[in-house]
């Protein structure tokens, strides 16, 4: 007990030092607020951090895996049809998707969470070959996304998310038609040459895009404009997502696909 008093009377002096320290800085720069936050949270971390040295956490123990090792979950990713298109537009596509899910291994993900780290990186790599993507492979993203959103909507907020962060396996989730019709689309995406002229100007992108985001609601748009920057539940990312590309499929043909090419470049 006089141990465990000691411990709370030195914590607290070591609060009192750091929290004396820190009013100083903070009198000496009266605009900085963000830092200021910052520094508010490091200093309580130093405060409060255990004296002499802390016993680091032991590691997680390794769940079993049909993967004996980073090699084995590459060379296996490299049989798929998808990756292998992959493969060819960004060499090293499966590789950099197997270090992904083999650090999610070591950090305990079982076999299904090591894919759900790959199949992000696919994500990120579509969402890299669509900026360029001619309107026709544009139009069948759109129509592949706001169907599998449509089921996913149904099947939860959880797994809606999942979808939109693209670490869902379709395969569970949509029906064998429309999977191989996503399969399909990421091998044209992949092997089709990007649509060559400049990106459209910040102009073109608001005039291309304002038909569509009056058709949203406000807090809709403002959560599309963040980016993910704002914390929103699966179910209102799915909504605002849902609500997007119904706009976009309601818009005639030419305009539609300005609204879409002026979405998806970077």
């Amino acid at each position: 007990m006089g141990s465990a008093d000691r411990g709370r009377r030195e914590m607290n002096a070591r609060v009192t030092r750091v929290t004396a320290a820190l009013q100083g800085w903070i009198a000496q720069r009266p605009g900085e607020a963000v830092l200021v936050a910052g520094a508010a949270v490091l200093a309580f971390a130093v405060a409060a951090w255990p004296s002499g040295h802390p016993r680091p956490a032991d590691p997680r123990p390794l769940v079993a895996s049909v993967y004996p090792s980073v090699d084995a979950l590459a060379q296996s990713l490299a049989t798929d049809t998808v990756w292998r298109a992959l493969d060819l537009r960004f060499p090293g596509a499966t590789r950099q998707a197997a270090d992904a899910a083999w650090a999610a291994r070591q950090r305990g993900a079982d076999d299904r969470d090591m894919m759900a780290a790959a199949r992000q990186v696919q994500h990120g790599l579509v969402g890299i070959a669509l900026a360029t993507a001619p309107d026709p492979l544009l139009e069948q993203h759109a129509e592949l996304t706001r169907r599998t959103l449509a089921i996913a909507s149904e099947a939860g907020p959880l797994v809606c998310r999942a979808a939109l962060d693209g670490t869902l396996d379709l395969a569970v989730l949509l029906p064998a038609p429309l999977v191989k019709a996503d399969a399909t689309f990421k091998v044209l995406l992949a092997s089709t040459p990007a649509r060559r002229g400049k990106p459209l100007s910040p102009g073109a992108v608001h005039r291309a895009l304002q038909p569509v985001l009056l058709a949203l609601t406000p807090a809709q748009v403002t959560l599309l404009r963040s980016a993910g920057e704002v914390r929103a539940s699966g179910g209102a990312r799915c909504e605002a997502m849902s609500a997007f590309y119904g706009a976009v499929a309601r818009l005639p043909a030419e305009r539609r696909r300005l609204a879409l090419r002026a979405a998806l470049q970077r």
